[in-house]
């Protein structure tokens, strides 16, 4: 009687233990990127069913609409662009490597510091005004400002100054020719932005804020928003889909 080898026997222990793997983690991914790929397919599908008004038209519910920032407080101020606006985001990351038992080199960026302020604030058209709910608020924003900095190409004068004074308790340590990138976007006052969220009486007027429609500000257009909505219904289908695959791939490995 002919015995297996130790080579067949790990062989096989390592196409069990791969097996068991995928039938795990295949169908949990798969429940996991369908509640994604539902939830942004809902999106989507409401962003083409709501069609933009003006701000005189609006009904209580699921709305879009398309105006100019306004604000009754004192505007803020973006750090480094130094312009008047409702929000801004200042963010620097910083490049670092990670080297895997196999040798392999992965990079990644992280958080060294992120500055973001929002006012509250209200859009304005011709018809009318409506305050947006800055509690629970999504903002896809064009990038305004954006450098890097490494070994032997230190940041601008301006940015450094910014870091050294501003941010100086961020930065302590912090060496210029380490790999970083900056960027600031922001929505100037009185910046045409589309919004999307939930429509709701207050007093004489509206409100938006995150509902069924979840509540985006953007001044990138809403087409652009709904773009990337349906960007993540194919992506997070397809992650779906592969994710099954690989449950199903599980029950055939231990019978080859």
């Amino acid at each position: 009687m002919n015995l297996p080898s130790p080579f067949t026997l790990l062989a096989e222990s390592e196409a069990n233990v791969i097996a068991y793997i995928l039938l795990i983690a295949g169908p949990l991914l798969a429940l996991l990127f369908g509640y994604f790929w539902r939830k942004a397919k809902q999106t989507r599908d409401l962003m083409s069913a709501t069609e933009t008004s003006t701000i005189g038209q609006l009904t209580e519910g699921p709305a879009e609409i398309c105006g100019r920032t306004a604000t009754s407080e004192e505007p803020l101020t973006s750090p480094w662009r130094q312009q008047q606006c409702v929000h801004y985001c200042f963010h620097v990351q910083q490049r670092r490597s990670s080297t895997n038992s196999k040798g392999h080199t992965t990079h990644y960026w992280t958080t060294y510091i992120k500055d973001e302020q929002t006012l509250p604030f209200v859009v304005k058209d011709e018809t009318g005004q409506a305050v947006v709910d800055s509690s629970k608020i999504k903002f896809v924003v064009n990038q305004d400002k954006y450098s890097r900095s490494g070994f032997m190409d230190d940041a601008d004068s301006d940015l450094q100054q910014l870091l050294e004074t501003r941010y100086h308790k961020n930065t302590k340590g912090l060496i210029f020719n380490k790999t970083l990138r900056y960027t600031e976007t922001a929505l100037e006052l009185d910046e045409e932005v589309y919004v999307f969220g939930d429509a709701a009486r207050l007093g004489n007027g509206w409100v938006l804020r995150h509902g069924a429609m979840p509540l985006i500000v953007s001044d990138k257009g809403g087409a652009t928003v709904e773009k990337s909505y349906s960007t993540r219904v194919i992506v997070f289908g397809v992650l779906t889909l592969l994710s099954a695959a690989a449950g199903c791939a599980g029950l055939f490995i231990p019978a080859r």
